[in-house]
């Protein structure tokens, strides 16, 4: 990879940043107060990587999760191996309506990604999936799920056993 590949995706990644934490409408102020410039294209890499630390500094700050373009994909495939269990478990969602999906996530069972203070003031997951955005913490969902899938296919085999047997 070139220098001027690189200064792309950093740019790129720069802008990414401020739009996830909703500071797009001041780039131009924050590139010019900071390096006197107009453009990030007028910037060279360690300026960019200070704007980007910046900007996650302040992500998190404010407790927005930040990830890397390549994390970001890790978190679509498990977020989809939590669908397909849900799936298989006959909990599917459609395009405008992810209600049984959500509902199922809301249960006290799902509860454990919540932080401590807002466990205790009984707040409830009402963000379903997407409040699992951490690899680690889809990690556990997907075991979780899995677990209960496969219990679940051995009651229902128990139950046709004990059905066959009488």
């Amino acid at each position: 990879m070139n220098d001027e590949q690189t200064l792309k995706q950093k740019r790129q990644y720069f802008h990414q940043l401020l739009i996830a934490a909703g500071e797009a409408k001041y780039k131009d102020v924050i590139v010019s107060s900071r390096f006197d410039v107009n453009s990030t294209t007028e910037l060279d890499e360690w300026q960019l990587d200070e704007l980007i630390n910046e900007a996650k500094y302040r992500m998190n700050r404010s407790r927005k999760p930040v990830s890397e373009p390549v994390e970001g994909k890790k978190i679509k495939t498990w977020r989809n191996r939590c669908l397909l269990v849900l799936a298989q478990r006959g909990i599917t969602a459609t395009a405008s309506n992810w209600t049984p999906i959500n509902q199922e996530l809301s249960k006290k069972q799902y509860q454990w990604i919540m932080q401590p203070i807002q466990l205790e003031k009984g707040f409830v997951n009402q963000k379903g999936l997407y409040a699992f955005n951490t690899i680690e913490d889809l990690k556990k969902l997907f075991n979780q799920l899995s677990a209960i899938r496969d219990n679940e296919q051995i009651k229902i085999r128990r139950e046709q056993e004990m059905a066959f047997k009488n």
